[in-house]
């Protein structure tokens, strides 16, 4: 499945939480959607213990019990929808039955095909991550779409985008990862008057064989080489010698970083489990938004 641009991108999903008064990913649509015309299709996914069958109540019973569930759930999110219309845009809406929700909303993106997802997060220990129990680490993995993770922090008026990116790595050719990355990044700065750095934390592994000197300058010439591409000011290329997730953490407090691009690359099952991903470490340290670009293949 190939997705578009975000500046030629036509359909949105947005996920909403169910009985939440404030809907982040909402809110999120609806600024993009100042520079840039798409179709809405808004998503809960929701689930009771209760209507389980066998635990409250007769078999029988559980069909109409759910239906009228989910109906509750379909007139909050036309109740959503209709600001939304009155602004313009095409909104529909769909609740759906699931547990876990990850499945079924990437059953959704796969029949709808949106070229964005927005969904909204929260910080979680460690341990559920490691068990891959969590279902914002299981969309992160699995959702085959360009996904934005919100968390609670608000964009400000001229918002700063952290776009990191690991040159060095063979993913950085043209039409790689990197390239995405930036591409996407000076979109963003551009229609939302926003700032743009681009960041490479390479964490030099002291037994590397490669003395340390060296290693800066190769990383330096790297990113300086994938900079240039995108005339990213000198001033704005970031080069930290240390964990991706501790520097993009720093970096987010010292910039006071509304939002940071990262790729996503699928790994096995094992390496998550023992080691976890960089992607998921640097966005459990994070506090702010998080846009996940995956390769084209």
């Amino acid at each position: 499945m190939s997705y578009a641009a975000l500046n030629d991108i036509k359909r949105v999903v947005a996920v909403v939480e169910p009985g939440s008064e404030v809907q982040p990913a909402i809110e999120r649509m609806k600024l993009l959607a100042r520079f840039v015309d798409f179709d809405v299709k808004l998503v809960a996914c929701d689930y009771s213990q209760y209507l389980v069958e066998g635990y409250y109540f007769s078999e029988a019973e559980l069909p109409a019990l759910r239906n009228e569930y989910l109906g509750e759930r379909k007139e909050m999110l036309e109740a959503l929808a209709g600001p939304l219309r009155d602004g313009g845009l095409t909104v529909e809406t769909e609740a759906i039955w699931s547990h876990p929700s990850y499945k079924a909303i990437v059953e959704v993106v796969e029949d709808y095909k949106p070229d964005l997802v927005i969904h909204h997060v929260h910080r979680h220990a460690a341990l559920s991550r490691i068990l891959l129990t969590n279902d914002d680490w299981q969309m992160a993995r699995h959702c085959p779409a360009p996904l934005l993770m919100v968390k609670n922090k608000p964009w400000k008026h001229d918002p700063v985008i952290l776009a990191a990116v690991d040159p060095m790595h063979a993913r950085h050719k043209p039409g790689g990862l990197d390239h995405k990355i930036l591409a996407e990044g000076k979109l963003l700065e551009e229609k939302l008057s926003g700032a743009l750095y681009v960041v490479h934390a390479y964490g030099q592994f002291p037994l590397s064989g490669i003395y340390p000197a060296d290693a800066s300058e190769q990383h330096e010439n790297a990113l300086n080489t994938l900079a240039d591409e995108f005339e990213i000011p000198e001033d704005r290329r970031l080069l930290v010698d240390e964990a991706p997730e501790y520097a993009m953490q720093k970096l987010e407090n010292e910039l006071q970083a509304d939002l940071v691009i990262v790729g996503a690359v699928s790994r096995s099952v094992v390496t998550d489990v023992f080691i976890g991903s960089t992607t998921e470490k640097v966005l459990d340290f994070l506090d702010c938004d998080a846009l996940l670009l995956r390769p084209e293949n």
